[in-house]
């Protein structure tokens, strides 16, 4: 036989639920089993989920935004941002055609500056395109 203590416990629970969902749908979700695991830390969890949701290109992408002020320098990094990656080619953004044409002739060294911070394959070719521009597709 159930205690007071129980009892007091299952009343206070039915009448959160009757509250909630309504009196009809209360004794659906009261006789339903605890469905709800136990709480789990989110950096526990975040990995997997990560894994599941991203591409290999994103998880590159987001190692080289990291060490990106170190690779180009912080007066380019204002207007110089990685931008995305085709296979192991890297597109970098640049926000005026100016600067294109300033940063074409540099671009084996800022793929090695990339390779010496990230990993000797990490990058195998640095193509400068417009911000925003289309060639993402």
């Amino acid at each position: 036989m159930a205690t007071w203590r129980e009892l007091k416990r299952l009343r206070e629970r039915y009448s959160l639920l009757a509250d909630w969902y309504g009196g009809d749908f209360a004794v659906t979700e009261f006789a339903a089993p605890q469905h709800t695991p136990q709480a789990r830390p989110i950096g526990e969890l975040l990995p997997g989920v990560l894994k599941e949701v991203t591409t290999p290109e994103t998880v590159k992408l987001l190692q080289l935004q990291a060490v990106w002020p170190e690779v180009i320098g912080p007066a380019f990094a204002r207007y110089v941002s990685p931008g995305f990656f085709r296979g192991d080619d890297l597109y970098v953004e640049v926000s005026h055609s100016a600067l294109i044409l300033e940063l074409q002739p540099i671009t084996g060294k800022i793929r090695s500056e990339i390779n010496k911070k990230l990993g000797a394959d990490f990058c195998a070719k640095v193509t400068l395109v417009c911000s925003g521009s289309k060639s993402k597709k």
